[in-house]
């Protein structure tokens, strides 16, 4: 630990979380990567507690069933649905970049990783929204 700043050498916070070398459109998207693993992770903590709801009876599962729903509780399915696509879409893209398959290209599939996520968070909201 560093006397002055109370903190271990090469640790910046939440900057630091953050903040990528290099700067650019790589850092965009490496900031939505980790929002998106940050959602998918507070998902999983949701998911589990809402299973525990079937230890409390069909009466608590039922009135969740029931909440679930709603047309604005579908709104946190299409978050969910819309941090899958980014972040497997965008892992593909650091895979293919990472291995130097596609170092050149980065931007385009970029660029594509967008459009594929936009498209299908359209499609899964008019087929979720028109479902209700």
């Amino acid at each position: 630990m560093s006397a002055q700043s109370g903190t271990r050498a090469g640790r910046r916070g939440l900057r630091g979380w953050l903040a990528h070398p290099g700067g650019g459109t790589p850092t965009w998207a490496f900031v939505a990567n980790r929002v998106s693993a940050l959602v998918l992770v507070g998902y999983l903590y949701l998911h589990l507690a809402v299973l525990s709801l079937l230890a409390r009876g069909a009466e608590s599962w039922d009135s969740f069933v029931t909440l679930a729903q709603h047309k604005a509780f579908l709104v946190v399915d299409l978050v969910l649905f819309a941090a899958v696509v980014w972040h497997a879409a965008n892992g593909v893209r650091v895979g293919l970049v990472g291995s130097g398959v596609a170092v050149r290209r980065q931007r385009a599939l970029l660029v594509g990783v967008v459009v594929v996520s936009v498209v299908a968070l359209v499609v899964a909201a008019v087929a979720l929204l028109a479902e209700g």
